[in-house]
Order: structure tokens, then sequence, then C-alpha cells
């Protein structure tokens, strides 16, 4: 064989080697191009999903917002209700003590108008 005809096998074989290489870095960048491109999406997706998660958190805020005035609403009025019912009892006990003492002074007036 010649000088120059392993000079050329030489060169051919650099040059299949080169075209190998840069045909399995063609291969991984579009590889990598792929799995950039499915990335991106999956970003955008969870991008949604979290606008989406926002948007319920905050009218879950403004719910527990409008549940806690109930809340306190119905405090007030349970606790104005028991007041209430207090009042009613002690007033009662005043009635009951009242209409003895009506009895007793009516008997009384009998017995003195009797004699």
């Amino acid at each position: 064989m010649e000088h120059s005809e392993r000079v050329v096998n030489l060169s051919q074989r650099k040059l299949n080697s080169l075209r190998v290489e840069a045909d399995a870095a063609s291969e991984r960048a579009d590889e990598l191009a792929a799995k950039n491109k499915q990335l991106e999406q999956e970003l955008l997706t969870k991008d949604q999903e979290i606008a989406s998660l926002q948007h319920k958190l905050s009218v879950a805020e403004g719910d527990l917002d409008k549940l806690e005035g109930k809340l306190h609403e119905h405090k007030s009025a349970r606790e104005e209700h028991e007041s209430n019912a207090t009042n009613s009892e002690s007033l009662q006990r005043k009635v009951d003590l009242l209409e003895g003492e009506l009895d007793t002074a009516e008997k009384n007036l009998r017995e003195t108008t009797d004699k």
C-alpha cells in the first residue's frame, strides 16, 4: 500500500468516525430538545395548576371569612339567648315568689275580713 493510499484510508476512517460522532451528537441533541419540550409542557401544566389552586385558595379564604363572620354572629346570638334565658328564669322565680306573697296576703286579708 502506498503512502497516499494509507493517508486516504486514514482520512476516510477519520471522516467516518467524525460522521458517527456527529450523528450521535445530533441524535442526542434531538433527544434533549424533545426532553426540553416535554419539560416546558410540564412546567406550563404545573403553572396552570398553581394558578387554579391559588384561585381555589382565594375562594376558600373568602368563604372562611364569611363563615367566621356567621360564627361570630351565632355566638353572639347564643350568648344573648343564654342571657335572656337566665333573666327569664330569674323573673319567673320573682313572679312565683310574688304570687306566693299575694296568696299569703289574700289569705291574711280574708282572715282579717272574716274577724
